[in-house]
């Protein structure tokens, strides 16, 4: 399955200031593996998000996480309402 047969909707190129909120909580798992300076953990659960974009919030939930090699991390998140642009 590719990943433009998972999406909903299609992707469209948008930019504008965002903030992230995580929601308190904690997840249960085990470890996978480990390494000195790293784990991998395979956990249950949700990591809840509430997202602020253009003055509006929107609630979700993080379903990936990917490192960059400026230092960044990409953010993907599952939102519960459409997100709307203005």
């Amino acid at each position: 399955m590719t990943d433009s047969e998972r999406r909903r909707s299609e992707r469209k190129e948008f930019q504008a200031p965002t903030a992230m909120m995580l929601a308190a909580g904690s997840l249960e798992g085990e470890t996978v593996n480990a390494s000195a300076h790293g784990l991998l953990i395979r956990a249950t659960g949700r990591i809840s998000v509430v997202v602020k974009i253009e003055g509006k919030e929107y609630r979700g939930r993080l379903v990936r996480a990917e490192p960059m090699v400026d230092g960044g991390t990409y953010y993907a998140l599952d939102l519960d309402d459409e997100f709307q642009k203005t």
